[in-house]
């Protein structure tokens, strides 16, 4: 009976552990697909909306999608190959690009302020920065995912003799 018990706890920790790098490689991926997605909306427009520029138009939007992209890369690896490294570097990423994206907002509402003097140029905010920083706060959370910490649950999660391995193993769910 206690050794089912343990056998089951076993296999529930396995469970939660894909559990939560589906949904920490989900995020990631998410994120930088809303990064790429906000990199080809509008960022500002001018004339009242006659004339808008994309984010891939300038350098900052290409290097928010460049960084959305790779994200979307290294959520895919993590799905496939969970690894603590691999969810650090996707988590702080995901700050790098929510901090650049938060910089670029700035520079965009000075851009804003200097141009609204001008009663001609009717200039417009887009939503493409905010999609973007968006994105890079969902990537930026996937370091907060999980009820366990990353060591508990790889030293935890798997069988820690032959005799619980073949238990795991051979386990009829019913």
């Amino acid at each position: 009976m206690m050794e089912e018990i343990r056998t089951r706890r076993a296999l529930r920790r396995i469970g939660s552990r894909s559990l939560n790098q589906k949904c920490i490689a989900g995020a990631a991926i998410l994120g930088g697909t809303t990064i790429v997605v906000g990199a080809f909306l509008s960022w500002f427009s001018i004339f009242a909306g006659l004339q808008s520029y994309r984010g891939v138009d300038v350098l900052n939007g290409r290097l928010l999608a460049a960084g959305g992209a790779l994200t979307v890369l290294a959520g895919f690896w993590f799905r496939r190959r969970n690894s603590v490294r691999l969810r650090w570097a996707i988590g702080l990423l995901g700050f790098a690009l929510l901090a650049f994206a938060s910089w670029s907002s700035v520079q965009l509402m000075i851009l804003y302020r200097q141009l609204s003097a001008d009663p001609m140029m009717l200039p417009r905010p887009g939503t493409g920065l905010i999609v973007i920083e968006v994105g890079a706060l969902i990537i930026f959370g996937t370091l907060f995912l999980g009820n366990e910490p990353m060591a508990t649950i790889t030293n935890n999660a798997a069988p820690r003799n032959e005799k619980e391995t073949s238990e795991v193993l051979s386990l009829d769910l019913k």
